[in-house]
């Protein structure tokens, strides 16, 4: 079985989990602290980056795209004209989201002591409104992809998710209520779960 290295709250991680959950891929899970450099991560992954999967022959895979490749290969088969450019939209968001959280972080909470802080906000400010009607009952995986990068802007960015559409902004809402959003949510990773199967 191939091991996923992640961690409560690492929005690509929670979209390997929800790939997972969806087409019933069960895999084992380590929680790590990537900023602290561990080594069980380094000797894997020597940037310490989440996610990171361990392949069961002894290979490494990391990024998130190239993980889902590997762990569902038929997802990008998967109506790709209609969910690949959601896919796009949605790292497109999470990069500028968690370059300027990890900037801001490592600034000891100085929003102000970075221009790419400020200049992550004001694309994700400039994207956010424009992006099509969500609907939180789609069936399609870009779609959710989609909806769970969005709420990850809510809990870390709320003045960049303040520019959301009010009707996307409930899709949202109704999205992060689903049993796919609860079941990988960062209260449910915190309970350590060895495999995908106990979420």
């Amino acid at each position: 079985m191939h091991t996923l290295y992640t961690n409560a709250t690492t929005p690509y991680g929670r979209i390997i989990l929800l790939v997972a959950k969806l087409y019933q891929v069960d895999l084992e899970l380590k929680s790590v602290a990537p900023f602290e450099l561990p080594t069980e991560l380094t000797k894997l992954n020597p940037f310490s980056q989440v996610p990171t999967l361990l392949l069961d022959n002894g290979d490494v895979i990391t990024e998130t795209p190239l993980i889902l490749q590997a762990i569902a290969p038929q997802l990008y088969a998967d109506n790709p004209e209609y969910n690949l450019p959601k896919l796009a939209k949605a790292l497109g968001i999470l990069f500028q989201g968690v370059r300027a959280i990890s900037l801001t972080r490592l600034a000891d909470g100085d929003s102000n002591s970075h221009p790419f802080i400020a200049r992550s906000c004001q694309l994700l400010k400039n994207t956010l409104p424009d992006l099509p009607v969500l609907n939180a009952d789609s069936p399609h995986w870009g779609d959710k992809i989609l909806m769970a990068a969005l709420a990850w802007i809510e809990f870390r960015l709320p003045e960049v998710y303040a520019t959301l559409s009010d009707d996307n902004k409930q899709a949202v809402a109704e999205f992060s209520q689903t049993e796919l959003m609860q079941k990988t949510s960062p209260q449910a990773l915190e309970q350590l779960p060895s495999h995908i199967s106990q979420l």
